[in-house]
């Protein structure tokens, strides 16, 4: 059996006022050709399939869209909510999709972890893998508090927790391929039984970072109550750990079976230089080598996006020559400029307007950088909110307030968490805008 390991589409987003619907939809019709070229039967997708706990409307056509035409060509499907999912949004149509050969796990439960244990059949009615499906843990679903815990405490038994959590639902996978093994009823399935360990792989999913994963502008910080990743010691042995929320490809640990896919499209600037992938299994590697061997397919871009850095006479060179090789009729091109100077320009976003004025580049942000750092941020008095973050608009908040200049840590992490919490609940919809 072929499976794709996906995650982070990030479905509804709007980048700096600017929809993703045609690049989700050119993504969804390449992904379909990808099914039907590599003979895929599986698709796990590991959380944030939606960018906000309440997407448009056109972002939930293009989910159930996928749905319908995987299900069309005999592909199954796995989604697991990540930290901008609505539990409840994924599950009410739960049931549903269940008929059209989709699983959607959006909570964790800990009192039913046979739930968590995804028995993958291939087209012929053989089981062919089985999925330790954890979405996105949130610590009120698995987390039982104790009286008088200090914040290190409090981090211990959290990651004591999750581990366990993991360990149990492993530990279920494993029966469940055992009682599998004891249904054999002839003497080739029985000997065929004994290399069970190899044939029938157990995947793990999960959506969270574990530690020293490489991030993005766009990748926001999240906390299962305060633990800001994840050992990968922490997990069981896994075939392969499909994992979600880190919107760079990368595998884990030098570990190849332990990856993060990355997003599909570029989520943020910074991302521009980092090639986006899918990655591909085949459950016979395992039954040959004992061990997967994943392969990456490249996602073509479906939208330019240029970063254009310098001082202001090289940035508008460099922004004219660009203007000059294009064509009227050219695909449009999202423009993001980095001006390093110590002066506040305020006639920059002007005179870039003037240049590429006519042309199919679209200026979406300029910001600027100080060529002398200092530690006084007096010089940045000038900024505006459009080139600030929520996050970055706190953490100088929280510089200049009196629990950093008392170096309270634990109250400094407390508030950083319930700021993080707020952010995040106000993408689920549990919070009024």
């Amino acid at each position: 059996m072929k499976i794709l390991h996906t995650s982070d589409w990030h479905l509804g987003q709007h980048f700096m006022g600017r929809t993703r619907h045609v690049e989700h939809k050119a993504l969804i019709a390449w992904l379909l050709l990808q099914v039907q070229e590599h003979d895929v039967e599986l698709i796990i997708l590991s959380g944030d399939v939606f960018d906000t706990g309440a997407p448009p409307s056109y972002a939930r056509e293009l989910y159930n869209q996928l749905v319908i035409q995987l299900h069309n060509l005999s592909c199954q499907l796995i989604v697991l909510a990540g930290n901008h999912d609505s539990v409840s949004m994924l599950n009410e149509s739960k049931h549903l999709l269940a008929c059209l050969s989709t699983s959607v796990i959006a909570k964790t439960q800990p009192e039913n972890k046979n739930d968590h244990v995804i028995e993958v059949k291939d087209r012929h009615g053989n089981l062919a893998a089985i999925v330790c499906a954890v979405p996105f843990i949130r610590p009120k679903d698995l987390m039982t508090s104790e009286a008088n815990q200090s914040e290190m405490d409090k981090k211990h038994t959290l990651l004591s927790q999750i581990q366990a959590f993991y360990f149990d639902v492993f530990k279920t996978a494993l029966e469940t391929r055992r009682a599998s093994m004891k249904m054999s009823d002839t003497i080739t399935d029985v000997v065929q039984g004994s290399l069970f360990n190899t044939e029938v792989p157990i995947i793990g999913t999960g959506h969270l970072t574990t530690l020293g994963a490489k991030t993005s502008e766009s990748v926001r910080d999240i906390y299962i109550g305060t633990l800001e990743s994840i050992p990968a010691q922490a997990f069981p042995p896994f075939d392969y750990l499909a994992l979600g929320h880190i919107h760079r490809a990368q595998v884990v640990a030098g570990n190849e079976c332990q990856r993060y896919s990355g997003s599909p499209i570029c989520l943020s600037f910074d991302e521009l230089n980092k090639n986006k992938s899918m990655v591909l299994l085949d459950t016979k590697q395992v039954s040959d080598l004992g061990v997967f061997e994943p392969i990456l397919l490249a996602i073509p871009s479906f939208q330019s996006m240029k970063t254009i850095r310098g001082d202001i006479k090289d940035v508008l060179n460099e922004l004219t020559e660009l203007v000059a090789q294009l064509d009227e009729d050219a695909p449009s091109i999202w423009l993001e400029v980095k001006v390093t100077t110590d002066s506040y320009l305020n006639d920059v976003q002007k005179r870039i307007q003037e240049i590429i004025q006519g042309s199919p580049v679209d200026l979406l942000r300029v910001t600027r950088t100080a060529k002398t750092q200092v530690v006084d941020h007096s010089n940045t008095t000038n900024e505006t909110l459009t080139e600030l973050t929520v996050e970055d608009v706190f953490e100088r908040c929280l510089a200049s307030s009196t629990l950093a200049k008392t170096d309270q840590t634990e109250d400094i992490q407390a508030l950083k968490h319930v700021f993080n919490e707020c952010l995040s609940a106000m993408e689920e919809g549990d919070l009024a805008p």
